[in-house]
């Protein structure tokens, strides 16, 4: 499903239901020619409204007549087919999306001017220029055709309708059966790469991180010899040193762990600009958690809001693509409960060497939790949205700045 959006009177013209079932009629029934008429219907009849009754009844009573006689002969023309959609690949927010439609035309005569399109879109997905024309398909005929997406924003949408109609004989109206089959298309957001990006962070060997091996001992990092004590392996005494001084001389290994880091992505948006920045601050949190993962850092993503959601990416414990694929479902809220995030966030300072938290405002409360992060030792990075305004109460290097 396409993500809830809260109403607004100043939101676009396809955002508002009536509008844009309005606007999936217009294209994906009337042909260019057919809205010709229809726009020529309409002026006609506001020009009825004005008293002008002898030179625009004519012309009302010719469009609206045309049209419905052309919708009228076309229901001998609705060809019978199957049609099959290959997604392979999910785009990006702002991206042109292609994708192929198999069609199959199952019934027992040739079907002619086959026009294939998508219909009931959401507002955030729009087709681009007219959709394609099969001229002629014969009786268990098969092909493919190429349709196109304009991808305006991020999220989890359904393709539920595709309709395969033709244009004949009149030209003026699309004759044909929608096909209610149901695909999901995923909109990832847009990766925005920071250029700098300095993160300090304690060394590989963070007790309480994530260990390397599997198993404890697995993978461990050489530190020396000593004198052998009970309890010492067996395998780990350093034969050669044991033969030179004449004792049990063993080998010692300190556990190897990777370093942990944590990205916190506020998503409060109350307005539908803070709606567009959050599409942003998601941007750039993918961006910041690809830079993180790629240098065998283990991210610890922390979404908040009223509610807190937590996640892992890096050294396989999730694939990037599959982060992406959250990221881009994540719903705004209202508010970010500072409280929840605090009582999530402090129990894993232990574990973690830095935090960078993206955050679309500032006030004392989220201040707070930053300062009480820092009192634990960790590192802290702060990337605001918010135009105009700066974090109070950090040092320059913990501020990092949004790209234009």
């Amino acid at each position: 499903m396409a993500r809830r959006r809260r109403w607004s009177f100043w939101m676009p013209p396809l955002e508002h239901r009536p509008i844009q079932m309005l606007d999936d009629i217009y294209f994906g029934r009337f042909t260019p020619g057919g809205r010709v008429l229809l726009w020529g219907a309409l002026a006609t009849g506001v020009m009825l409204l004005g008293r002008l009754v002898v030179p625009t009844a004519s012309g009302f009573g010719f469009c609206v007549s045309s049209l419905l006689l052309a919708a009228i002969i076309g229901l001998a023309y609705r060809p019978r087919l199957r049609m099959t959609r290959q997604i392979i690949a999910f785009p990006s927010a702002g991206e042109l999306f292609s994708y192929r439609v198999n069609v199959e035309n199952v019934g027992k005569r040739p079907a002619q001017g086959i026009v294939i399109q998508e219909r009931g879109l959401p507002p955030d997905l729009r087709p681009v220029g007219e959709p394609p024309i099969l001229d002629e398909l014969a009786p268990g005929e098969r092909t493919s055709v190429t349709l196109q997406l304009k991808c305006l924003r991020r999220g989890a949408y359904e393709l539920e309708r595709l309709q395969g109609a033709s244009y004949l004989p009149t030209g003026l109206f699309k004759s044909g059966k929608k096909l209610y089959q149901s695909d999901r298309l995923l909109v990832i957001p847009k990766v925005t790469v920071l250029e700098m990006l300095d993160i300090p962070h304690s060394c590989n060997y963070q007790p309480g991180g994530i260990a390397v091996a599997s198993h404890v001992g697995d993978s461990t990092e050489f530190l020396g010899t000593r004198d052998w004590r009970r309890g010492d392996r067996v395998r780990d005494i350093h034969w050669p040193s044991s033969a030179r001084v004449g004792r049990l001389i063993t080998k010692e290994f300190r556990q190897e762990y990777f370093v942990r880091l944590a990205v916190v992505l506020d998503v409060e948006a109350r307005t539908a600009g803070a709606e567009k920045q959050l599409d942003r601050a998601i941007s750039l949190t993918a961006g910041i958690t690809d830079a993180l993962s790629r240098m065998d850092y283990v991210v610890d993503i922390f979404a908040a809001g009223t509610e807190v959601y937590h996640f892992q990416t890096g050294r396989a414990l999730a694939y990037f693509e599959n982060i992406l694929e959250i990221l881009a479902c994540l719903e705004s809220c209202r508010r970010l409960d500072t409280a929840g995030l605090e009582a999530v966030l402090l129990p894993e300072a232990q574990r973690l060497s830095a935090v960078i938290f993206v955050m679309m405002d500032w006030d004392p409360e989220r201040a707070k939790l930053v300062q009480l992060l820092k009192a634990d030792g960790l590192a802290v990075r702060v990337l605001l949205m918010r135009k105009g305004r700066s974090p109070d109460g950090l040092e320059p290097d913990e501020v990092i700045e949004a790209p234009a």
